[in-house]
């Protein structure tokens, strides 16, 4: 972020939600490459800020800021860019709180989990997308879940073929289903959906701007620790999440309710790690490989989604 209105740099794919979110400040989209970095660096320059708040914690964000011309800089003390900034933050002294309370600090601003105040910044689709998804929607009066089964890290994704069969119990106790994924996730969505007959596919169908509608018209949404869980909450819409190597207390959603399903202990949760790095005999299974995700059963899920669905999701 940058000064003068607290103007939002962000790469051009996340601008949509950026601007549904309705930031005071002008957003300045950007691409990634030699290209992008360029004409990002040519239009900060332009607009001459004087200082910058660095949310992520990357060599490049610092690196492009100052190539910009910004020189007061403000950011976590990591990724060896500590001599590009003016104010450093250690970044130990934001691990307790919550990454929206951490960005919050980084702003200057005081955490807001400490007196209950931590919510979401609620996003509002536009209605064209709402209804053009509406009109796809599997027919019928059961509730409306959506299932997301992908996730960028390997080592955050619940097998396949336990999404497929939950989508089978989600199906036969009448509830209408629609399965999610990214352009790369095509064969990981159909997979799921062909669990559960005349559910809608609608893996590799939608931009973020469609995302976001599809999922604010989902009553409950099954998900891994994923993008999507937190663009989830941010329309409101409940869900149950599916937790390995991430620490739900730091990255959980948290703009509507969410039922948490954790598996069980592991010595090594939570590792961070987005590949599973573990090999040889497991802690309780014979394969130490992503145990901590092939320990979350069917039947643990598919418990959470009756809470969910029977009493509103618990806690936030």
């Amino acid at each position: 972020m940058v000064e003068d209105g607290s103007d939002v740099l962000v790469v051009r794919r996340l601008a949509p939600l950026v601007e549904m979110a309705g930031t005071p400040g002008d957003v300045i989209p950007f691409d990634r490459g030699a290209a992008g970095f360029a004409r990002a660096v040519a239009e900060l320059r332009r607009r001459a800020y004087q200082r910058g708040v660095l949310l992520t914690a990357a060599f490049s964000a610092a690196w492009l800021f100052r190539w910009g011309g910004v020189s007061h800089l403000r950011g976590t003390a990591t990724d060896g860019r500590s001599w590009l900034l003016r104010e450093r933050v250690a970044p130990e002294s934001l691990r307790p709180y919550h990454r929206i309370d951490a960005f919050r600090l980084l702003l200057g601003a005081e955490p807001g989990e400490s007196r209950g105040r931590l919510r979401g910044h609620r996003l509002v689709p536009p209605e064209a997308s709402v209804a053009l998804w509406r009109a796809l929607l599997p027919s019928g009066a059961g509730p409306l879940v959506g299932l997301v089964p992908g996730a960028n890290a390997p080592a955050r994704r619940w097998p396949a073929e336990r999404f497929a069969e939950l989508a089978g119990r989600i199906a036969a106790r009448g509830a209408r289903l629609v399965v999610m994924g990214g352009a790369g996730e095509v064969s990981l969505t159909a997979r799921v959906a062909a669990g559960a007959p005349g559910a809608l596919d609608a893996g590799g169908r939608t931009d973020v701007v469609d995302l976001a509608a599809l999922l604010s018209l989902c009553e409950l949404v099954v998900t891994n620790d994923t993008g999507p869980m937190h663009l989830a909450g941010a329309v409101g819409t409940s869900t149950v999440s599916l937790w390995g190597p991430s620490d739900p207390r730091e990255v959980r959603q948290v703009g509507a309710p969410d039922v948490r399903v954790t598996g069980a202990d592991l010595p090594c949760k939570p590792c961070y790690r987005n590949h599973c790095a573990r090999r040889g005999e497991g802690t309780l299974l014979a394969d130490a490989h992503e145990e901590c995700m092939r320990l979350i059963g069917v039947q643990e899920v598919a418990s959470a989604v009756e809470v969910a669905l029977g009493q509103g999701a618990a806690g936030v």
